[in-house]
């Protein structure tokens, strides 16, 4: 194993700051992430053929040519700028109220002379107010790379910062403004804070303000995740390394100090300083453990409750922006003037009605940030996550569709049709957010950025253990991506002094403990039922893993036989009808996975997968030849997004199912009926013999019984005595069986050749690609078939090296690098195996493959060379890094 002189823990912005100031200061430095991807919240994901960014709306801190803000100076210092190109924002935002529609400016002059304009009488207090915010700002950023705390403030030297230190954004705009419709309009920027004018500390406003003002916003191209990837390729530049997939499972502690690390996978690295982009309350409970934390930095932990996190609605549309009359980036709808009066509500009930929400419309600053034709919406609301925890698990599903609803209907103000056009949708939640950051209650600001908790008033960089920093939003300036950044920069510092003294000063570690002494009067340690509530309902909600007992196997044709399976321990978890499990197999030496659709309906004490034989299945027929029932089996938590989803879906479904595509379909139907849903269904299910149906019987009862559901049974090949309907399901045969289509929406689901034909043919009948959802399906049957396939012979070998093991093995062109992988003993994670829901990915390092042209790719993935082995074809020797 390596020596390395500093651990990072967590690639979000922190952590890939500290490893990339570090790296390029001459440290040897690892940075491990659980993630298969690095950025935190800094990072994207595909729906489709839209990739949304996760959390970023408008950047601050870069600037323009002509005056460079401070983040592009850390940036371009470190290599990173020249990796990454940022768009610009025309303006600040715009702000829609019930009576004023207005677009604020950046730049501090043009900002106060259109509100001097909008608000004639206010104008002393605007200025007044912006003068104020930017002398704060110069102290403030000042204090900051000092280091220095409230407690340490001189107040001869920042003025304004201790006069204002303890106030917040409302008490200040006491001070200046009267118009309620003002403090409305800047008080938006609140939003960014995640707290409201009454609780948001005037600091933390200042520098987000300040910031904007002078810099104006800008976007980066191909997302967020492109800048967390350029810090990647900085790092490695630098001789540092990157371990995805693999973050820390322990922090080594010997006498009050970091002595190393131990990886997810089991390897132990000896090393002396540890910085942790982890928040604080994982790494002291988790990864270090309790018993190591001195009691006077977990009643700090303890004391200050965690900031807001937020509620979003995804959506990829298949009109523009223009179209839609939306014009500005980033637009603040509002039906209440009083935020605090909203974030009460929020604070009580996951199911409060929202009275605003952030419109952000990416495609104004960067055309390509979508297909042409076509945007990428994001629709933004404050929210908690108490109010979440405290719903059951069906309770969350409803809550989460409504809610959306309700943020819908409040874009709908000012982009009227726009749920008529929603090509692609996901919702995502403040468990949502803790489930990947693991911060409590999916907190985007760390700390809430209150008086108490001001950017200021945070604990610093420095851990109570010797060689232990952090690195992240819960320390130095707080939330956000500049602040966050910086926040790796102040840890690398600081690792930088104490390691040239050789220890951290006594001296410094004296006033830290004694400033968190005063703040934590009275207060009780950090426990871990502090984060025990919100892992067992992720856990409920998205198990990673799942045990399942066979207990029935179930012949449904020749060809055919389907699971039933309990759980193993616990209950079945709650998923969405047409959703799948992976499952992992081990057969011989190969340790593998497949993708199953679940057949049975949600809220069954069971689970069914329905297996079909395939030509060479490796899994299938081990499954239809070896398992009995009181065998276990392993899977993972429910996956995907083939379901019939109300926010976009029609209530009229046509499903086109081609052999066993027909098992989510059946899925729905089964959870259509025993929950008397209004969706009126009209299956057709293609087969080549009568005898291959699956679930024959079954479909033929419930379309004789249920008026809303209509099954038309469809023979390729039909034998004597058919008298059913027979040939292929491509136009004609959809015509003449649906009629007109106007209204509805078309899942496909079946084999590769169904797929194309069938979509061909509905896009022929004048079906738009918003109505058409369909499956992902997996490696073609023959990939030489594909277009764009180049000459090579399928049965071509070419030879593999995987960096980190070093292992070198033979993978053949005509099938999926994964398959290979596995043979030799390489097991990476996925889910999909249909290059849809990217687990998978993996670093191209050198060397060419095929993939077809419906696998998508995040755009930064694409420009950096990374790969999805389920669907990659070798077609010359290979150099990957998993």
């Amino acid at each position: 194993m390596k020596d390395f002189d500093v651990i990072v823990v967590g690639a979000g912005l922190g952590g890939l700051s500290a490893a990339t100031f570090l790296s390029q200061a001459g440290k040897k430095v690892l940075l491990l992430e659980k993630h298969n991807v690095p950025g935190g919240y800094a990072t994207s994901f595909l729906r489709g053929r839209f990739e949304f960014d996760v959390a970023l709306h408008e950047l601050s801190g870069v600037g323009g040519e002509q005056s460079r803000g401070p983040l592009w100076g850390f940036l371009n210092s470190w290599g990173v700028a020249p990796r990454v190109t940022f768009t610009s924002v025309a303006e600040f935002y715009r702000c829609v109220l019930p009576d004023l529609d207005v677009v604020l400016p950046f730049g501090r002059g043009n900002f106060e002379e259109y509100l001097i304009q909008e608000f004639p009488k206010e104008a002393a207090g605007i200025r007044g107010l912006t003068a104020l915010v930017f002398d704060i700002a110069e102290e403030a950023m000042r204090a900051n790379m000092m280091g220095a705390g409230l407690t340490g403030l001189n107040p001869s030297e920042f003025p304004h910062m201790t006069a204002h230190s303890n106030r917040t954004v409302a008490q200040v705009f006491d001070s200046f403004l009267s118009d309620q419709r003002l403090r409305a309009v800047i008080g938006q920027l609140c939003n960014y804070m995640g707290q409201p004018p009454s609780k948001l500390a005037f600091i933390n406003y200042v520098m987000g303000l300040s910031s904007y003002l002078s810099y104006g916003p800008v976007h980066v191209r191909g997302t967020s995740q492109a800048l967390s990837q350029a810090f990647v390729e900085a790092i490695e530049a630098n001789g540092g390394e990157v371990w995805l997939n693999n973050g820390a499972d322990r922090i080594l502690i010997s006498n009050d100090s970091v002595r190393g690390v131990v990886a997810q996978d089991g390897t132990e690295i000896a090393c002396p300083r540890v910085v942790c982009n982890a928040n604080p309350m994982v790494t002291c409970l988790e990864l270090i453990g309790r018993d190591k934390i001195p009691d006077w930095y977990l009643r700090r932990l303890g004391a200050w409750s965690a900031g807001a996190s937020t509620f979003n609605v995804f959506m990829g549309l298949d009109c523009t922006c223009q179209d839609l009359g939306l014009t500005t980036h980033e637009t603040f709808v509002v039906t209440d003037y009083d935020m605090d009066r909203a974030d009460e509500a929020m604070l009580k009930a996951a199911d409060t009605i929202p009275s605003g929400t952030s419109v952000t419309a990416y495609n104004l600053s960067d055309p390509t940030f979508s297909p042409p034709g076509t945007a990428a919406v994001v629709l933004t609301m404050g929210a908690y996550g108490a109010p979440w925890l405290r719903l059951s698990p069906s309770q969350y599903l409803e809550t989460k569709r409504w809610l959306a609803s309700q943020v819908i209907d409040l874009a709908e103000s000012i982009a009227p049709d726009i749920r008529n056009h929603i090509e692609v949708l996901d919702v995502a939640t403040p468990l949502t957010n803790a489930r990947y950051s693991e911060n409590p209650g999916g907190s985007f600001t760390g700390f809430a950025e209150n008086r108490q908790c001001s950017t200021l008033g945070r604990i610093p960089a420095r851990g109570p253990l010797a060689g232990l920093y952090f690195a992240n939003a819960w320390v130095n300036m707080g939330g956000g991506f500049l602040p966050s950044i910086l926040s790796g920069f102040l840890a690398g510092q600081d690792l930088l002094e104490d390691a040239t003294a050789g220890a951290p000063n006594p001296a410094v570690m004296e006033r830290i403990r004694n400033q968190m002494d005063q703040q934590t009067q009275g207060c009780n340690p950090l426990s871990f039922e502090d984060r025990s509530e919100t892992k067992q309902m992720i856990s409920s909600l998205h198990p990673h893993r799942i045990v399942l007992k066979v207990d029935q196997v179930i012949s449904e044709t020749p060809s055919t036989k389907t699971l039933r399976m309990s759980a193993e321990e616990g209950s079945i978890p709650l998923f969405r009808a047409g959703q799948y499990i992976s499952l992992l197999v081990r057969s011989g030496n190969v340790l593998t996975s497949r993708p199953y659709t679940i057949s049975s309906p949600p809220g069954k004490p069971y689970l069914d997968i329905t297996v079909r034989k395939k030509n060479g299945g490796f899994v299938s027929s081990y499954l239809l030849t070896k398992v009995k029932p009181g065998d276990v089996l392993e899977a993972t938590g429910p996956h995907g997004t083939f379901y019939h989803e109300p926010l976009m879906d029609s209530d009229q479904a046509v499903f086109l199912a081609g052999g066993s595509g027909v098992t989510p379909f059946m899925s729905i139907i089964r959870d259509t009926v025993e929950q008397k849903l209004g969706i009126r269904i009209h299956l057709l299910y293609g087969s080549r013999r009568p005898d291959d149906i699956i679930f024959g019987d079954e479909l033929k009862r419930i379309g004789s019984t249920h008026p809303n559901i209509k099954v038309d049974l469809i023979i390729s090949e039909p034998p004597k005595g058919w008298s059913g309907l027979s040939g292929l399901l491509n136009s004609q045969m959809i015509s003449s069986c649906v009629g007109r289509v106007e209204g509805k929406t078309f899942f496909i689901c079946g084999p590769a050749r169904m797929h194309s034909l069938c979509e061909d043919a509905v896009k022929t009948l004048g079906v738009p690609q918003r109505r058409i959802r369909k499956e992902a399906y997996g490696p073609p049957d023959d990939v030489t078939l594909e277009s764009g396939w180049p000459s090579t012979p399928s049965k071509a070998e070419f030879e593999v090296c995987e960096d980190k093991s070093g292992r070198v093995f033979k993978a053949k062109a005509g099938e999926p690098l994964m398959n290979s992988l596995e043979r030799a003993g390489l097991v990476i994670p996925s889910a999909c195996r249909s290059g849809e829901c990217t687990v998978c990915r993996t670093r191209l390092i050198s060397g060419k493959v095929f993939t077809p042209s419906r696998v998508h790719r995040r755009w930064s993935d694409e420009q950096s060379g990374y790969i999805h082995p389920c669907m990659s074809y070798p077609l010359e020797d290979l150099h990957i890094r998993i």
